[in-house]
């Protein structure tokens, strides 16, 4: 037993005092790893900077591809028809599509209420950009400071998604933006999220119900009725994002635990529509996308029934342990997925129930 204290004592040292106290031929063989792990490093690097051009490369070759789609849906752009239709009595376009899109996958769909459906209707493209990277002013150094602190602080890219939006009863936006600024590094993470500020029309927020209240016992019998604007679920909440708190903000448990699954499922909404839906726009305007998703399910079914019985085991282990902070989510990035798109993987939100 007091061997094992000695053990978990040590793994409290910092890394320098942890590897110096170690016995001389294992801090040398420690040493050589470092050397190796440093060679590793350096070829990541290089690894992520063309990964990075490659994402470009393709982003380019994506963007006229998809100019098209958005005219082909609009009906700016004449297709051939089946023999016999007349062009002047077919349908132009495809009305509802990008609706239809949003309906069909659950990540967007469970934000959803039934006022943002018919909102949806107006949606005719909807497109992501990557952000690139912009250095993030250094710290200024002041006296023997941990190397730590001298390192440069990491870039902030990330990506932004456009939903464009004709002429329509709710709002006078014609275009709505949602922008993730994420902090560059192997694996990147969310630093923050903005979005557009939309400009209801007067009676047309359907990010809000309109409440009333009776009159209080013993109120004039000509008072109306007190009236206050309650928010509600609605997709368009998406464009007003939960924040990152301040490293030092004051949370109780619950409050951590509510905010931080408030930002996973908000950029799980955005990242579904940059990495998923955007490139697979047709699939899942037809539905073959959720084929597709539920044999990707169907093949995870058996690892998942293990990792339950896991789970189980451990339970109880760790109900002492002080609440975690929000975490700052990020996502792991695959060349090619979508047009500005950083998420190779199709999330596992958008299938079918």
């Amino acid at each position: 037993m007091e061997d094992i204290q000695a053990q978990m004592q040590q793994l409290t040292l910092d890394p320098d005092q942890f590897v110096e106290q170690l016995p001389a031929g294992t801090k040398a063989a420690v040493e050589a790893l470092r050397e190796l792990q440093s060679k590793h490093d350096d070829l990541e690097e290089e690894y992520e900077k063309e990964r990075a051009a490659l994402e470009a490369k393709y982003e380019k070759l994506y963007a006229p591809l998809y100019d098209e789609r958005a005219a082909v849906v609009k009906g700016e752009k004449a297709v051939p028809l089946p023999a016999g239709v007349d062009a002047a009595e077919a349908t132009k376009g495809i009305p509802n599509f990008w609706q239809v899109v949003f309906l069909r996958c659950d990540a967007t769909r469970d934000a959803m209420n039934e006022k943002d459906v018919d909102v949806l209707r107006y949606l005719t493209d909807v497109t992501c950009e990557t952000l690139e990277p912009e250095p993030r002013p250094a710290k200024e150094a002041a006296g023997d400071e941990d190397e730590e602190d001298d390192e440069e602080p990491p870039a902030t890219g990330g990506f932004r998604i456009r939903m464009a939006f004709s002429e329509n009863p709710y709002f006078t936006n014609e275009v709505l933006e949602k922008t993730y600024y994420m902090l560059e590094g192997r694996d990147a993470v969310l630093e923050r999220s903005e979005g557009t500020k939309i400009d209801w029309k007067p009676g047309k927020n359907v990010t809000v119900k309109l409440m009333k209240k009776k009159p209080k016992k013993g109120a004039s019998k000509d008072a109306k009725p007190q009236t206050k604007l309650e928010p509600v679920d609605s997709f368009f909440n998406f464009f007003s994002p939960p924040q990152v708190p301040e490293e030092d903000a004051d949370l109780d448990g619950d409050e951590v635990e509510v905010l931080e699954a408030a930002i996973e499922a908000d950029y799980d909404i955005g990242d579904a529509i940059r990495s998923s839906l955007i490139p697979n726009a047709v699939g899942w305007f037809t539905g073959e996308a959720l084929e597709d998703e539920e044999g990707d399910m169907y093949m995870g079914d058996e690892d998942e029934d293990e990792d339950e019985d896991e789970d189980e085991d451990d339970e109880d282990e760790d109900d002492d342990d002080p609440p975690p902070r929000p975490r700052r989510r990020g996502g792991k990035r695959a060349p090619g997925a979508a047009a500005g798109a950083a998420g190779g993987e199709q999330p596992q939100e958008c299938k079918q129930q």
